[in-house]
Parts: structure tokens; sequence; C-alpha cells
């Protein structure tokens, strides 16, 4: 069950040494960091448990990275929060008080999910596993995979449906989750050969206008790989850190290149669209991360961490609200249930989602939106504040935390289905940089799409994947 984990000394003594370092190293940003570093042990506690998948941890602490990632980059490089924002758009004199309020609500947040799946019985027996033959698996999920990859493509005929059925897609992740643990567990003779549809799935990838077809399958194979794992050997520890190292050098040369690469993948059009072939889309990268030379590098370190963080546009809603537009006292919260409530031909004036759009009208910006091919969430806890002020904010934060975990606990069983149905956690649950009414969109559709499907999906697949018994 979750919250029964005993936190182990060594995470004890790795939060310690952070905040120890960064009072060192930047006094400036020290009682930011507190809080920031004793949120790990505080999510580790609540939902880690050792031979699980725990995507709910996972998922947390990438959200966490979208809050803590601008203060840690500052804290090494010596500067304060505030400095990183001095000559932009953005109000820096408010960048540490925004920190402040999105850590307190990550932690509402998670507590909110905790409440709700407390009592989840999480443990699958080793005994299940058995019942699943490894390679009738692995045939599932490049099935699944292929249907996945050509349905993607075909939904974009009927734009109105897409937002359906877009992130039923997700729970190929789940299947993913399966293969990797099927295989090392029943079938370790596959190995090299699921390692080899990694491979080709990362470079099937490089071809696409987002990173995540590229980066999903690098961070769903590492978190397969510690869930099977009942110890890591010290081997292993490195491998794993050299594996995160190899990860963030990717991303910073993608971030370095991204904007010729995406310019000459839709030739220059202001859309979200590939019109050049694969081979010419990888060719192209690999020519631009060739020449990124040391200065683009760390250009983009900071661009990237800029793009991970996302502190500056709920800082921007701060200025502007309610100096020059007034809270909307849940507005927008309602307005995000009902949007995905009542379909489009119940009301046909809904209006189309323009996340910038929405940002400029509650921070001023003026930036560039769907005219230009371009996006700018402001975030569900931006839009929390908006609502209900710096206060009541964290009700809704808390609610929305318990909604997303009473979703896991319904979907989840102690079977290979639950982690099917749930794996997809991982990418839903991360919603602080996604505007309200995508974020709570993304997992009710997701979850009343598989509710729904549950019992045809599982009916159908299961016996492919089961062993024969003779």
């Amino acid at each position: 069950m979750y919250g029964k984990t005993k936190i182990p000394l060594n995470l004890w003594l790795l939060v310690i040494a952070a905040i120890v370092f960064f009072f060192m190293r930047s006094y400036d940003n020290f009682w930011l960091c507190i809080p920031i570093f004793l949120y790990i042990p505080f999510v580790y506690r609540l939902f880690y448990i050792k031979g699980n998948t725990n995507v709910i941890f996972w998922g947390l602490l990438y959200q966490w990275a979208t809050v803590s990632i601008q203060l840690i980059y500052c804290s090494v490089m010596d500067i304060p929060l505030n400095e990183l924002f001095r000559n932009t758009i953005f109000p820096a004199h408010l960048m540490e008080y925004t920190d402040y309020l999105s850590v307190t609500g990550i932690y509402f947040f998670s507590f909110g999910i905790y409440r709700a799946v407390r009592k989840v019985k999480i443990n699958i027996s080793d005994t299940i596993w058995v019942k699943y033959d490894a390679r009738k698996i692995i045939q599932v999920y490049i099935v699944v995979s292929i249907i996945i990859s050509v349905s993607q493509f075909a939904i974009w005929a009927f734009p109105n449906l897409v937002q359906y059925f877009f992130f039923f897609f997700y729970i190929k992740w789940g299947f993913f989750l399966v293969t990797f643990i099927s295989v090392f567990k029943r079938a370790p003779d596959l190995k090299i050969f699921l390692l080899a549809i990694i491979a080709v799935e990362f470079v099937l990838g490089l071809s696409s206008f987002f990173a995540s077809n590229f980066l999903n399958i690098l961070l769903f194979t590492l978190i397969a790989f510690v869930s099977v794992k009942k110890k890591v050997t010290y081997q292993q520890g490195v491998l794993f850190l050299v594996m995160g190292a190899m990860l963030f050098h990717m991303a910073v040369l993608w971030t370095a290149s991204k904007k010729d690469y995406r310019n000459f993948l839709n030739k220059g059009q202001k859309t979200q669209a590939v019109s050049v072939s694969k081979e010419a889309a990888r060719a192209k990268l690999l020519e631009l991360i060739v020449k990124v030379d040391n200065k683009t590098y760390f250009m983009a370190i900071e661009d990237m961490v800029n793009r991970i963080g996302y502190i500056q546009y709920f800082a921007a809603a701060i200025r502007f609200v309610p100096a020059k537009v007034p809270h909307e006292d849940g507005k927008i919260y309602l307005g995000a249930i009902s949007h995905f409530l009542v379909p489009r031909f119940i009301n046909p004036d809904k209006p189309v989602l323009d996340d910038s759009k929405h940002t400029n009208k509650y921070t001023g910006l003026g930036l560039s939106g769907r005219v230009q091919g371009t996006s700018f969430s402001l975030g569900s806890f931006a839009d929390a504040y908006i609502d209900f002020g710096p206060i009541f904010m964290f009700i809704p934060i808390f609610l929305f935390g318990y909604l997303i975990g009473f979703f896991f606990k319904t979907l989840y069983s102690a079977n290979i289905w639950g982690l099917i149905l749930t794996g997809p956690f991982f990418l839903l649950i991360n919603v602080y940089g996604a505007d309200t009414i995508k974020a709570l969109g993304f997992i009710l559709i997701y979850f009343v799409v598989m509710f729904v499907l549950k019992r045809y999906l599982i009916n159908i697949i299961d016996p492919l994947m089961r062993t024969r018994i003779v």
C-alpha cells in the first residue's frame, strides 16, 4: 500500500547534502531550496514501492522538475533566481514568490493523489507473470504500436473527434512497461531483441516534430529498468547515471537544433506537420547536431531549463491578476469541466482551444498563437491562482490531485492489466505546465475511454498473451 515505504538513510543524506551545497553555493536561493528538496523524501514516502513501476512517483518527480529546475540551475550558476529573468518580458521580482506558491502547490497536489490511492494494494505476484508468454506479449506490443502509429495520422482527418481518441494512444506505454518487465522476468534470452525494438523506435522518433516521440521511449525504458531491479548494483547505478547524462545531453542538442530542424520539417510553413521524408529528416537533424558549438550548447542549456521550468508564465499572471484583470472566482476550472463534458455537436459555439490566447488574456504578454503555429500554455496552477487567489488556489489543486488519484485507483488492479491501464499516468499526471482545459481533458478522456473499453479490450487481447497450458 502507498504511504508505507521507509525513507532510506541514503536519500536523507543526499537531500541534506544538496541543501548544504546550495547554501554554500548560493545563499540567495537557500530558503527556497529547503521545501524544494524536502519534496523528494515526501513523495518517496507516499508513492515509492520497490519492485513496482511507480508511475505516480516518477510522474510527480517530473512535475517537480518543472518547478525546481530553474532554481537549481541558478544555484549552480551562483545567481539569484530573480536574476535569470532580469532582462526579459517576465517579472523578475516575482519569481521567488511564484516558486514558493508552485512548490506549495505540488505538495497539495501530491497529497490529493495520495488521499485517493492510499488504500490501493499494488503488489503484483510473480505467479501472475507465469501465466503470460513474453514472446506473445512482444508480438502484441509490436501490433499495438503499429496500429497506434497509423491511427495517429488517420484521426486528423476528423479534427472534431481527435481529442476523444488521441489520449487513448497513451496506452501504448502501458503495453511497453508490461513487455519490458515480462521479458526481464520470464525470457532473458529476448532482451537483445527488445533492446533492438527500443532502438528502432528511438530512431523513428527522431524524424518527428516533437522531442517527446523519441524521449518517451527512453524515459519509459528507465522506469521499467528500475522496476525490475530488486537491488541496484554499483555498476548498474553508474550505468543509470550515464544513461541520465546521455538523456540530458540529447535534450540539450535537441533544444539547440529544434528551431532550424522544425523549419526544415514543415518547409517554412506555420504548421506542425512533417513535409519531408523520414530519411531526410534524420539526416538534417544529424547535420544540425554536429554543428552545435560550445557557445550554442551552453545557451541551449539555459533555454532548455526555461522550457522545462514554467514559473515565468505563472509569475506574469501574478503581475497581471488582479492588477489588470480580476480573479475569475472559479470560471476557468468550471469552464474546463464543461468543455469536455459538453460535446461540440451540442454546443457548436464551443471555442477552439488556443493556449496562447488564454495566456495572453491573463498575462498581457502578447505571445504568438495558433495563427503563427505556436502555443504557450499558462498552466493549471496559474489558472487556480487566477480563479481563487494565492491562498484558496490550493483547494482546487488538491481536488485535481484527488481526481487523478481516483481515476488511477479505478483503473488499477493487481495484475498486468493494472499496469497497462495505469502506465500512462506518468505522462498524464504532469499538469503544472498544461492549461486546465487540456490538463483536465487529457486525464478525463483517457479515463473514460479506458473505463469503457476495459471489459472489451482485455477480453480480446488477454488470450493472445497468455501461456498455453499443455
